[in-house]
């Protein structure tokens, strides 16, 4: 596998598992909650899960290309939005040139750490560092989140995406 597989490919089959997962959520009785749904009153709702995944998507796309990453809204209400911020991201992430990011592992990326810190690091580290740990983290969180307030969802749901390209489900 290369870094754009690990990096771009990973992030892409992230999307597709999010979009699987809100199709199945969308269809639910409850669908028009869901957004705002948490797993605990203190935690983001599934809007913000979307929100980051979709983001780092594009900020991906951007960092691994060596340009400064577009600031997104966290405005997202419907499921409609959902769909088209994640086809944002995806469009993004497509455009990527497999050499370019192959190219730039090493390449120095700036990530943001919160309100006034920020880190530098190559493009390996940023993917496994920081990248793709979050990307995992808040996909999970949204399964989470769904299956809590009873949406229909398995495993394979979450795990399709990923495998099905290596292997016949």
């Amino acid at each position: 596998m290369s870094f754009y597989d690990v990096s771009v490919g990973q992030a892409l089959e992230v999307l597709d598992s999010l979009t699987a997962i809100l199709k199945k959520a969308e269809a639910a009785p409850n669908a028009a909650t869901l957004p705002e749904a948490r797993i605990f009153e203190d935690m983001l709702p599934l809007s913000f899960q979307v929100y980051i995944v979709t983001d780092l998507g594009t900020k991906i796309a951007a960092r691994l290309n060596g340009q400064e990453p577009p600031a997104n809204e966290n405005n997202m209400k419907t499921f409609a939005d959902f769909h088209a911020r994640i086809a944002e991201s995806r469009a993004a992430l497509e455009k990527c040139d497999k050499e370019t990011i192959n190219s730039r592992a090493t390449e120095a990326v700036t990530v943001g750490l919160g309100p006034g810190k920020s880190a530098q690091m190559n493009g390996l580290t940023y993917n496994a560092g920081y990248a793709t740990p979050n990307l995992y983290f808040h996909l999970a969180t949204a399964y989470n989140i769904l299956r809590k307030e009873g949406v229909p969802l398995g495993k394979m749901d979450y795990l399709t995406s990923f495998l099905g390209k290596h292997v016949d489900l």
